[in-house]
């Protein structure tokens, strides 16, 4: 079967799980347990309901949000909060959508848009 672009460097931290440090060049990083990182050079990042993400920095291009994101976040291009999602902090991004129920408060602020 062909790899899908952007799908292969894929990190699970899975419930119960909890992971602290850097973590680089990953594709996808998907939380369901607690992490406190820095992510650098990762594409998206993707928090479930049970995920929290916390004291943390991260600059993706794509994020969605179903759990707990505080710290510094910086999405090139889309934010999705889900219903069930909190994000606090300073935040960036290049567009936003926000399910009914989702929090984002802090410091918020949209990118400039790239020039093509």
């Amino acid at each position: 079967p062909a790899v899908h672009a952007g799908e292969g460097k894929r990190l699970i931290v899975g419930q119960g799980i909890s992971l602290s440090g850097e973590i680089t060049a990953c594709d996808r990083l998907v939380v369901e347990g607690s992490v406190q990182v820095t992510l650098n050079e990762t594409r998206a990042i993707e928090i479930t309901e049970t995920g929290r993400f916390t004291n943390g920095k991260a600059e993706v291009e794509e994020a969605e949000i179903s759990g707990v994101y505080e710290g510094e976040l910086t999405v090139r291009k889309r934010l999705l909060i889900r219903h069930t999602g909190k994000v606090t902090g300073t935040v960036r991004f290049g567009e936003i959508e926000i399910e009914k129920g989702g929090v984002l408060s802090g410091t918020v602020s949209m990118l400039e848009p790239v020039k093509g």
